[in-house]
């Protein structure tokens, strides 16, 4: 009989843009484990502090965990571990000096980390090998009280790697042509530039229908977008020429990708026709693009393994 993993982690972007996905991860992960009456406190705890990794780390990268004690006590842990400059000295929550906080006193900018001092029975804040992580252990569910100072550790290594929740997968670009990657990302967002603008234009009911679904479409899958730009550009600063690319998304994104490749060729043929001023995808681009459509949609819903770039490339040479 398989045992259900005792530790959920998940790398994303440091970004705005990835804090729907901490949200997601968490709640997926504690309703798998069949804590659903802490997940309205998960998901806000997982919002707060992958908020301000996204926002103030000056970060790369964060580590989002989920992790439930091997002993028989109750609860969860949901830690964010950056891996940017920010000492764990600038981890404080707003705690009034004549005595704790009200949740009615917070308003919806300033909260941060005091939400998650009021809603954790321990929080704290630990140097790491990486950078700082923060994170909050939960037990009771709806459990409100005045919020308090974080605990701080030694430094320490961070957590080992752990699973996905079910529903969950971890897609893998192998030897991703870095290059070609970051530009291929530059195309798409001058398209969805310029087809947002010809959408102004009622007589462009085409190209505002095509710039709506694009959008649409780029939405859900934002943190995984980030993450593969994020690694990219790691790669290029290093000087390679290829890297391996690992996105974690829900298994239904697949068909988001699908859909969105879809919508680029469209586009594409508006660009053809001259009703665009972008230039139309070269075909090293479209070759990109099928490719990770074709990982993404196989390693999501089909559970395939990962086809190298080159062998790709081989194999589709037009």
């Amino acid at each position: 009989m398989q045992h259900a993993p005792t530790r959920l982690q998940v790398r994303l972007a440091a970004d705005a843009a990835s804090v729907p996905a901490a949200r997601r991860f968490v709640a997926d992960g504690l309703t798998s484990w069949g804590e659903r009456g802490l997940v309205d406190a998960g998901e806000l705890v997982a919002s707060e502090l992958s908020s301000n990794a996204a926002l103030h780390a000056m970060a790369e990268f964060m580590h989002v965990t989920l992790e439930r004690p091997s002993h028989p006590d109750p609860g969860v842990r949901v830690a964010v571990e950056d891996d940017g400059p920010v000492g764990v000295e600038a981890v404080l929550p707003r705690i009034s000096g004549g005595g704790d906080l009200e949740w009615d006193d917070l308003d919806a900018t300033g909260r941060g980390l005091t939400i998650v001092a009021m809603l954790a029975g321990r929080w704290g804040v630990d140097a790491t090998t990486r950078g700082k992580r923060v994170w909050a252990d939960l037990v009771e569910p709806d459990a409100v009280h005045g919020a308090f100072a974080p605990e701080r550790a030694e430094p320490a290594a961070g957590p080992p790697a752990g699973d996905l929740p079910p529903g969950w997968a971890l897609v893998r670009l192998v030897g991703c042509p870095v290059a070609l990657s970051l530009q291929q990302d530059r195309h798409l967002d001058e398209l969805v530039r310029e087809l947002q603008l010809l959408g102004l234009d009622e007589g462009n009911r085409e190209s505002a229908a095509i710039a709506e679904e694009i959008q649409g479409l780029l939405v859900s899958p934002t943190h995984a977008r980030l993450t593969g730009r994020r690694a990219a550009e790691q790669a290029r600063a290093e000087g390679l020429d290829v890297v391996d690319v690992e996105m974690a998304m829900p298994r239904e994104f697949g068909v988001l990708v699908e859909q969105l490749e879809w919508a680029v060729t469209r586009a594409d043929r508006l660009c053809e026709e001259g009703r665009l001023l972008t230039l139309s995808s070269p075909q090293d681009l479209r070759a990109l693009r099928a490719w990770m459509t074709h990982e993404v949609l196989g390693q999501t819903t089909g559970g395939a393994s990962p086809t190298p770039w080159a062998d790709w490339r081989a194999t589709h040479p037009a």
